[in-house]
Formats: structure tokens, C-alpha cells, sequence
């Protein structure tokens, strides 16, 4: 039995770790986008689409399972539908205010942000090994984007406000996710979840692209693509690992999208990357393998015969 459970918290954490890689992916992929001509507004609204016509597809074949959802599970989907989509605005929006390595740091305050929310919930301390590892994330996050190199002039306070709540949003995302009790497959669930993003999507940003001619200039291409590593693959996924070790873990474990953006954007984009850079990166790498320590467990488990 403890070996079946360890190993099913172990796929837990793998499946947490490549959804959170999965949203490393999308900066690059965005701007390469818009590089090739294609407007935020078109590029957002047409990905959540693609993602709900892709989520949709798999789903039909699983369309008796619907009715094993009751009216929480529904609730508690469509609030992190509503969330995820709220972080995406939130933060696209604080770009535009703010320069992006500030944005970015912003946004990572989720890691701890989540440990407080979890805290404020359930009363339970976090771990010491769960605060250093949120220190090394965050130092290692201030480095990885290079902060202090900037030049700031004058920051924006309604960026900041933007760039706060999005983090706030984020961890609101990750901590219902963990609350999750649904007998129904993922991909129900991310069904119901990436429906309601997309229709929270069209209030501020209209599927113009449906009719604005933009889909055969190559649109439907990068849709899809961004789509699927930002609505389809992490929701899935989430569902699926999130319930099984908690929000506080799963935002710790979700830094890793920070180096896989810094990566992807030197493999897509051929952004140098800076030594103080791969420094920062390592130092996120290493909370993530800190918040994992438990020695407790590990002796416990070599005393036994």
C-alpha cells in the first residue's frame, strides 16, 4: 500500500511539473506570434477557441460521464475556469504597464501567496524545508529575469496592482484545483474548465479573428499551438496531480515554468541567457528538490525490516 501511494504522489508531482513546463512554453510562443503580424486580442480569444474545440474532441467520447458531475464539481470547475482566465488577463494586461522581468517576478509571488492562502484555510505551518525552498525560488526568480538590470523610470502603479492580482489569481487557480473531488475523467472536468474560460474570454476579447480574415493568414496555426500548451495540456494535468498533493506543493513544483520559459526562449527566440541567469535558474531547481526533502519519511521507512 505505501509503495502504491508513493508512487502515485510521484506521478502526481511529474504531471504537476509538466503542466507548469507546459505554461513555460507560452511566453516564446506568444511573441513569436505576435512577431509574425497577429494582435493580442486575436492571438488570446482564438487560443482559448482552439483549446476548447481540442478539450471538446476528447471529451465526446466520454460524454455519458458528464452526468457523474454534480452541481460542486461544476462550481468549484467554472471558478477555476474563471480564475485561469483572470490570470491571463491580469498578467498579458500588466505588460503593457510594466517592463516584462518585473511582470514576471510579480506573477511569481504566487509560490507564496498559495502557502499563505493554504495556511489561512487548513492552519497548518508550512514545512521548514518548504520555506527555504520558497526563498531559493524567489531569489533564484529575481536572477533568472535579470530584475535589477532594468531600466525602470517610472513604474506604473496600476501595473503593479495588475501584475499583483494576477499572481493572486494564479494562486487562487492552483489552491481550488487541489479542491477538486470530481468522479468524472480530466478531461470532463478541463471540458467544463476550458469552456468557461473561453466564454469568459469573448467579454473582453471578442472572437474577432472568426471574421476579421486573420485564421488563414497562419492564425489557426499558433491557436492551436498556444491553445493546447496553455488550456488543453495543464488543466488536464492539474486536474489529475493537483488534488493528490495539495496547492501549497503544486506552486512550488509550478516554478518550474520560469525555466523552461528562460530555456525556450533561447532555443525559439535566441535570447542570450546571462550566467547570472542559468544561477537563477538553478536556485529554482534546487527549492523544488528542497520543498521534496523529507527526511522523516525516509528514515521511518529505513528502520523497517
Amino acid at each position: 500500500m505505501e509503495k502504491s501511494s508513493s508512487s502515485s504522489r510521484l506521478l502526481a508531482i511529474f504531471l504537476v511539473l509538466l503542466g507548469g513546463a507546459s505554461y513555460g512554453l507560452l511566453s516564446p510562443l506568444v511573441k513569436s506570434a505576435y512577431h509574425a503580424g497577429f494582435s493580442a486580442e486575436d492571438v488570446t480569444s482564438s487560443q482559448f477557441t482552439a483549446a476548447m474545440l481540442v478539450i471538446w474532441i476528447g471529451a465526446f467520447f466520454r460524454i455519458k460521464q458528464f452526468r457523474l458531475l454534480t452541481r460542486r464539481d461544476l462550481g468549484i470547475l467554472a471558478i477555476i475556469g474563471v480564475l485561469s482566465t483572470g490570470t491571463t488577463l491580469f498578467y498579458y494586461t500588466s505588460l503593457v504597464w510594466l517592463p516584462a522581468s518585473l511582470a514576471i517576478v510579480l506573477l511569481f509571488q504566487f509560490t507564496w501567496v498559495t502557502m499563505l492562502i493554504d495556511f489561512l484555510v487548513t492552519r497548518k505551518k508550512p514545512t521548514i524545508h518548504r520555506w527555504i525552498a520558497l526563498a531559493l525560488i524567489l531569489a533564484g526568480t529575481v536572477m533568472a529575469v535579470n530584475l535589477w538590470h532594468e531600466e525602470w523610470g517610472n513604474v506604473s502603479l496600476l501595473g503593479l496592482i495588475l501584475g499583483i492580482l494576477s499572481a493572486v489569481s494564479y494562486s487562487l487557480f492552483l489552491y481550488v484545483n487541489g479542491r477538486i473531488r470530481s468522479k468524472a475523467p480530466a478531461i470532463v472536468n478541463s471540458a467544463v474548465l476550458v469552456t468557461t474560460s473561453a466564454v469568459t474570454i469573448y467579454f473582453v476579447f471578442p472572437p474577432a479573428f472568426l471574421w476579421n480574415g486573420t485564421l488563414p493568414q497562419g492564425l489557426w496555426v499558433w491557436a492551436f499551438l498556444i491553445g493546447c500548451l496553455g488550456q488543453v495540456i495543464p488543466p488536464v494535468l492539474f486536474t489529475i496531480g493537483i488534488p493528490k498533493i495539495g496547492g501549497s506543493l503544486a506552486a512550488v513544483l509550478g516554478a518550474i515554468e520560469l525555466p523552461v520559459g528562460v530555456v525556450a526562449s533561447f532555443l525559439i527566440l535566441r535570447e542570450p541567457i546571462l550566467l547570472i541567469q542559468w544561477m537563477g535558474v538553478l536556485l529554482i531547481l534546487g527549492g523544488m528538490i528542497v520543498a521534496q526533502w523529507q527526511p522523516g519519511k525516509r528514515k521511518l521507512s529505513a528502520a523497517k525490516p
